[in-house]
């Protein structure tokens, strides 16, 4: 090529900036690739549960404790690979019933086996969920915020296993939301699971044991029982801890 007699040759500025606009066009055609992909796949789950609701293959009449213990159970020598299952695709899908499936653990394989298990589809889960979340929705957010919210995103970054620990000790977020929630932030994965892991010992051992103690009850007075007094008891005061929490606040600041 010639320009004003002369035969033109790329500078190094020039060659520079072939260079960037060629990788920027590749990084374009993979990312919008790669959102293609997510959303097929984020597509295929919203029909696919969607499908499970229409064919009545699940009934929701019929998620109680009691019922889930018996159809656990039925699976038999897989009972326990069949709990972990799907105690993990309830918390993926956000659908009931994660209380009833809960308590279920203690019901069909006893208060300290119970509470192993549902411990395991717990961490299964929420990893599942945060792995899904982060993979999905982390760059779509990024876009989105533009810097605003930067300052809290980056705390939760530094701050992320007190802040997750706090909620799930205090369940003021509900718990698949907050699943969600730290996958789309800066929330480091380890963070995450070792505050889950120990945010979750008080709720999965009460549970486990209440569960167990409902499956004691054979007449109406094992509910005077000492060992499911204590169990209802329990359970009770760890769903009314944000009640608790929310109090104790007001107060605080009335005194301030």
């Amino acid at each position: 090529m010639f320009l004003d007699g002369h035969r033109w040759r790329p500078t190094r500025q020039n060659e520079v900036g072939l260079v960037s606009n060629g990788a920027c066009d590749r990084f374009m055609g993979k990312t919008r690739s790669a959102l293609i992909i997510k959303l097929v796949i984020g597509g295929l789950i919203v029909v696919a549960v969607w499908w499970l609701v229409r064919c009545h293959c699940v009934s929701f009449k019929s998620l109680t404790p009691l019922a889930l213990r018996d159809y656990i159970r039925s699976f038999g020598n897989f009972a326990v690979f069949a709990y972990i299952i799907a105690y993990v695709l309830n918390t993926i899908s956000i659908m009931p019933p994660i209380a009833a499936l809960s308590l279920a653990a203690g019901l069909a394989f006893g208060k300290v086996m119970g509470a192993i298990y549902l411990m395991i589809g717990a961490m299964i889960g929420t990893s599942a969920t945060f792995i899904t979340s982060r993979y999905f929705g982390r760059h779509f957010i990024e876009n989105m915020l533009k810097g605003r919210f930067k300052g809290l995103d980056e705390k939760l970054g530094k701050k992320g296993f007190e802040a997750v620990l706090f909620f799930r000790l205090i369940p003021l977020v509900p718990y698949e939301a907050l699943n969600y929630f730290a996958g789309l932030s800066r929330i480091k994965f380890r963070d995450y699971f070792l505050a889950s892991f120990l945010g979750f010992i008080p709720g999965v051992i009460i549970a486990a044991f209440f569960g167990g103690s409902l499956g004691e009850i054979k007449n109406f007075k094992d509910l005077f029982a000492p060992k499911f007094l204590i169990a209802a008891a329990l359970m009770a005061g760890i769903m009314m801890v944000p009640v608790f929490y929310q109090i104790i606040r007001k107060h605080k600041a009335r005194l301030e």
